[in-house]
């Protein structure tokens, strides 16, 4: 059996129509009813009735119409409610008024790369590839450490690793006392750190980078453990410095045989200050002495304007980049032994 015998019947549009042709209905509306089933209609369209109205273009001029009422016989859900209507559109003035624009004259073109006149009028160009010079710090780098460690290095006794103090034991045999143990040469040493006390005050604005770089000089040959720095304003009394944690400030307070390093200017501001009587200084250089406390005192002012009357605990040393290792241990009487 072929493939075309099993396939099903195919009914085309003509064939449907001669079909309801040729069908014998009682009457007519019978036949309609039948191809209104098949999905078209037997009635031709009256085109000489008259359709609906043309709906009219939409005019934004005139006012919408009022919405129409609710039917009752449909009641409306609780809280449900009609769009409010949108407002009447303003009508356009009736008024032209003319326009007001006005031309403008066209400059003329300019050179842009062309100098201003004003440039070489008196006026000298600076180099922008050329850069500042380094900034020469009070205490020069290189000298920095053997500065450092001749003003804050303190005598302590010789031990067995220190050579004999002939000097000491020759006057020992010469008063015929034998002594317990042989005597030692002292010798310096750096392991009690330092109190650095940086003065922040008005006067000392010129210097106050010299300050920073003074703080970074003593952190780094004493080490930042054993550096203590604080600051304060015109009184070394009221030095404050943030506590390790950073919650809150700590009071300067003295610690019996440590250096203490202050670096000010005693508010000179360029006036010799023979008498610093009202401030002060004077019970500060008492509290220290009384503690066993070295002081060194760093004036960046040259010695005529010292103060006088601050007795001769503190050791006030010029702060100058001429300033030498060798003037200060001289200044100190350290000789010339090696800091421990």
């Amino acid at each position: 059996m072929s493939a075309a015998a099993n396939r099903r019947g195919e009914i085309h549009l003509g064939e449907l129509i001669g079909a309801l042709v040729e069908l014998n209905c009682d009457d007519a509306a019978q036949a309609e009813t039948i191809a209104a089933c098949l999905g078209f209609g037997l009635r031709a369209p009256d085109l000489a009735a008259t359709g609906a109205a043309t709906p009219a273009i939409y005019d934004h001029s005139r006012a919408l119409p009022p919405p129409l009422a609710a039917s009752s016989a449909s009641p409306r859900p609780p809280g449900l409610a009609l769009p409010p209507s949108s407002p009447a559109i303003e009508p356009l003035p009736a008024q032209i008024v003319p326009s007001q624009l006005a031309s403008v004259e066209t400059l003329p073109s300019t050179d842009a790369s062309a100098a201003p006149a004003w440039l070489a009028a008196g006026y000298q160009r600076l180099d922008p590839e050329r850069s500042s010079p380094p900034r020469q710090t009070l205490i020069p780098a290189r000298a920095a450490r053997g500065v450092v460690t001749a003003a804050l290095a303190n005598w302590r006794p010789g031990d067995a690793g220190d050579g004999l103090d002939l000097d000491e034991l020759v006057r020992c045999i010469v008063r015929r006392r034998l002594p317990h143990c042989l005597p030692r040469l002292p010798s310096t040493t750096l392991s009690k750190g330092c109190q650095l006390l940086l003065d922040y005050g008005e006067s000392m604005v010129p210097w106050w980078e010299d300050l920073r770089e003074l703080a970074r000089q003593v952190s780094g040959v004493l080490g930042a453990e054993r550096t203590a720095i604080f600051d304060f304003a015109a009184s070394p009394a009221t030095a404050r410095r943030w506590r390790a944690d950073r919650a809150a400030l700590e009071a300067w307070q003295v610690e019996p045989g440590r250096p203490i390093l202050v670096a000010t200017d005693f508010g000179i501001r360029g006036e010799p200050v023979h008498d610093l009587g009202g401030s002060d200084w004077p019970a500060f250089v008492d509290r220290c002495a009384a503690r066993d406390c070295p002081l060194l005192i760093l004036v960046p002012w040259s010695r005529v304007y010292w103060p006088k009357n601050l007795g001769l605990h503190p050791q006030l040393v010029h702060w100058h980049p001429a300033t030498s290792a060798a003037m200060l241990r001289r200044q100190r009487g350290l000789g010339h032994r090696t800091a421990r």
